[in-house]
């Protein structure tokens, strides 16, 4: 069954534009404290960091149509979030709060002092947190088409997600097989509004979406929202890294409205919304995201750290 809906999804929902020959996302993984992260890092010298996180349930492939340019201008290191792509993790360790920390701990291994932070999706909490807690590390923060405030705008089923621990439950154990094609569907398909993802990117969003362990990280993830999101929301008025909000118009899943509150009690920020992008918009947006977050890093005034 599994099977024939990745073979679907292949056909159907696949870009039919070859895969590059040189697969710059080939898995390679370094271990960091207790995890093992899967990473690319394409480094130049005496640019700005560029840091990116993922979405779920996606990976960092979801940055495969963005890194060329991005590499061109800065220093890059993506990296999957502990318990969402290729990077595991236990149930217990599932929260921005945690995963936060996980963030610094990885600049502190590629000896990054300071970056541009991008966190999408699950990654908004993550980043909001870390740039709260750890404001010094960051020249700037770009979020998009995740929650940030309590009780945050989404679909009604990821809000029976967030409130319900039957759901939950369910979710980890008798109804997970629907769940799990749920989440490989949005990420190939139900989360984009035009855009393709390469074959690539759909074989590994599958493996990721019938990942038993993070599919549970991901579905405990979620229970930690009701928690962490007023922590982060009661926060965000005293955040003083420069923030851009970009978001998709057409998101069913976490309604534009969310980035219309961030914009709102974050006191430094920039809010552009992508008239034609849904979920993932910094794929559907294309080209003027690049541009838009190229600009953004290259136009702006941001101070140092000092070591």
């Amino acid at each position: 069954m599994t099977q024939s809906l990745l073979n679907k999804a292949l056909t159907q929902y696949a870009s039919d534009k070859p895969d590059a020959t040189e697969d710059v996302f080939s898995p390679q993984f370094v271990t960091v404290g207790k995890f093992k992260i899967r990473y690319v890092r394409k480094e130049k010298p005496h640019a700005p960091t560029l840091l990116l996180l993922n979405g779920l349930p996606q990976s960092i492939r979801m940055w495969e149509s963005s890194i060329e340019a991005f590499s061109s201008k800065f220093d890059i290191l993506a990296f999957d979030i502990p318990g969402f792509g290729l990077s595991r993790a236990d149930e217990a360790e599932m929260s921005p709060s945690n995963l936060s920390e996980v963030i610094i701990q990885v600049m502190n291994h590629f000896n990054i002092h300071q970056a541009h932070l991008v966190g999408p999706d699950v990654g908004v909490p993550i980043a909001l947190t870390a740039v709260i807690n750890h404001a010094q590390r960051f020249l700037s923060v770009n979020v998009f088409d995740g929650p940030g405030s309590f009780p945050p705008k989404l679909s009604p089923i990821l809000m029976a997600v967030i409130k319900s621990p039957f759901v939950r439950w369910l979710a980890k154990g008798l109804n997970k097989k629907p769940v799990m094609k749920t989440n490989f569907l949005t990420a190939v398909n139900e989360g984009y509004h035009h855009y393709l993802p390469s074959k690539r990117a759909v074989q590994e969003y599958y493996d990721i979406a019938y990942n038993e362990q993070s599919h549970k990280c991901a579905i405990s993830f979620f229970g930690t929202y009701s928690k962490e999101l007023p922590w982060i929301e009661q926060r965000l008025k005293d955040i003083e890294v420069p923030t851009l909000i970009t978001w998709g118009k057409l998101d069913p899943f976490v309604l534009v409205e969310n980035a219309n509150i961030l914009a709102q009690k974050i006191p430094n920020n920039k809010l552009v919304v992508f008239e034609n992008a849904s979920h993932f918009s910094s794929e559907d947006a294309g080209q003027d995201y690049v541009d838009l977050l190229i600009d953004w890093i290259e136009g702006g005034t941001f101070s140092k750290l000092k070591l």
